[in-house]
């Protein structure tokens, strides 16, 4: 299974437990237990609750890896640096300046981590979050083609993933093109609507599978699965001909949508 950076990850997991440790800080600080009536709990006021219930939102945002969850983040790192300096200044004296700016220091070397141009580009650039991107295989699978016009074209599938597949086949289609795709598969077909988003000049067209019928999607997942079985990783390897994928791959289709489930849940881990 694919992953996030591990510098994201960990930038999340510590916003998420953060609440706690700023608890233990203030307990400290104050020297107060942690929980029970005269806890620090017991002392926070309406703002301090509303820092701590920020910090598990800005962790789901990290995590998400969308721009909303920078901007998010950044935001709130700045607000986090001015509170601090509101409650040393203002709010509580029981606070160690040394202790104040450290934790100033670490949000803003965390923010530059965030700055760094390989970290915040996955936030705004949908492809480089590779940990999204289904898993492709190389595969030589001979497919057919019906365009919106009527022309039919035939090809060759050269990798496929459960969200679409890359097809070696003459043109010219247009990138936006709506066609129905035949991938003719260990005698059986995977067949279904799909759109033309990629033309790669002399090498072929990326289809992304749109619509297709839930007995279709199990043959698509039990394709992926003996690839995967077969020791495809991420067109990696050998090629996979068709003559390899053996017929019973796509055998008893009848046996319910658990079935179905359970073979497309197994593909996608």
């Amino acid at each position: 299974m694919k992953k996030r950076p591990l510098a994201i990850t960990l930038i999340a997991l510590i916003y998420l437990l953060e609440p706690i440790g700023n608890a233990a800080v203030a307990a400290l600080a104050n020297n107060l237990p942690l929980f029970g009536s005269q806890g620090v709990f017991a002392h926070l006021i309406w703002s301090d609750w509303l820092i701590l219930a920020m910090f598990p939102v800005v962790a789901a945002g990290v995590y998400a890896v969308r721009p909303w969850g920078w901007y998010l983040f950044i935001g709130f790192s700045v607000v986090l640096i001015g509170y601090n300096l509101l409650v040393f200044f203002f709010l509580n004296p029981n606070y160690d300046l040394a202790l104040v700016i450290g934790f100033i220091l670490v949000v803003t070397l965390i923010c530059a981590v965030f700055f760094r141009r390989h970290v915040y580009s996955p936030y705004f650039n949908p492809r480089l979050r590779w940990w999204e991107v289904a898993t492709r295989y190389k595969v030589s699978l001979d497919a057919t083609l019906l365009l919106e016009n009527g022309g039919e074209i035939h090809g060759h599938v050269l990798d496929i993933s459960r969200t679409g597949c890359f097809v070696d086949c003459p043109g010219p289609i247009g990138t936006g093109e709506a066609l129905w795709l035949k991938i003719h598969c260990a005698g059986t077909q995977i067949h279904g609507l799909g759109k033309v988003v990629r033309e790669a000049p002399n090498q072929g067209y990326g289809i992304l599978f749109q619509a297709m019928t839930r007995e279709t999607r199990i043959k698509l997942a039990r394709l992926i699965h003996t690839l995967e079985s077969l020791g495809g990783r991420d067109r990696e390897g050998a090629v996979v001909v068709a003559g390899q994928i053996p017929a019973k791959a796509f055998a008893d289709l009848g046996h319910g949508l658990l079935g179905g489930l359970a073979l497309r849940f197994k593909s996608a881990i």
